[in-house]
């Protein structure tokens, strides 16, 4: 199957099963932000049903270029496997199904692209399991940190939002400190951040 059909059925499964993708407004930010830094080898938390993962793959480098994706939910992994198995990337993309602070805890290997696109107020946690994996130089996007406009800003949120926001707005303090990292927050869809690390020189 080509790939614009899958992606084109991905959006329609997503719409219809209430499935969170990355918005329209933040596919051409993605897709620029990955052939900019064209990774060899990333590392995913929070694949969904696979629609970034397919993204991200035509865009490595064409040699070494590799996948590694994590998902909680069993019937959102096997989408992803679904999906991932039609196209012509199936070799680059390792899918892996738990509980992504269990997979972090016995990660191997290195990686000089982490998307952070899982549950949002894990993001800190995750990051610190993750950041002894990640080259020096490496880059780390985070998806949703602004969180419907009350991460930044006055915009009070909603009691059920309250612990999400907090632990967000911990996450952007701990990446915008210069010494660890150059971050920049790119503010469509629902916020991007893009983080530069500085460890490992």
């Amino acid at each position: 199957m080509e790939l614009n059909d899958i992606l084109n059925e991905q959006r329609i499964y997503a719409m219809i099963n209430d499935v969170p993708i990355l918005r329209e407004s933040e596919v051409h930010l993605f897709e620029e932000l990955i052939g900019l830094y064209q990774p060899t080898s990333v590392l995913e938390v929070g694949t969904a049903i696979g629609y970034s993962t397919l993204l991200m793959a035509p865009l490595l480098d064409k040699e070494e270029g590799h996948i590694t994706s994590i998902e909680l939910d069993t019937a959102r992994h096997e989408m992803a496997k679904y999906y991932i198995n039609q196209s012509a990337y199936a070799d680059k993309v390792t899918l892996l199904q738990g509980d992504a602070k269990d997979v972090l805890m016995n990660l191997t290997g290195e990686y000089d692209l982490v998307f952070l696109d899982g549950p949002k107020g894990q993001y800190l946690n995750q990051l610190e399991l993750i950041l002894p994996h990640v080259k020096g130089g490496g880059v780390i996007l985070a998806d949703n940190v602004l969180f419907r406009g009350y991460v930044r800003g006055n915009k009070e949120a909603p009691r059920r939002f309250k612990t999400i926001v907090k632990r967000l707005q911990e996450y952007l303090t701990y990446v915008e400190n210069k010494a660890l990292f150059n971050t920049t927050i790119y503010p469509m869809g629902d916020g991007m951040s893009v983080s530069v690390w500085k460890g490992h020189k």
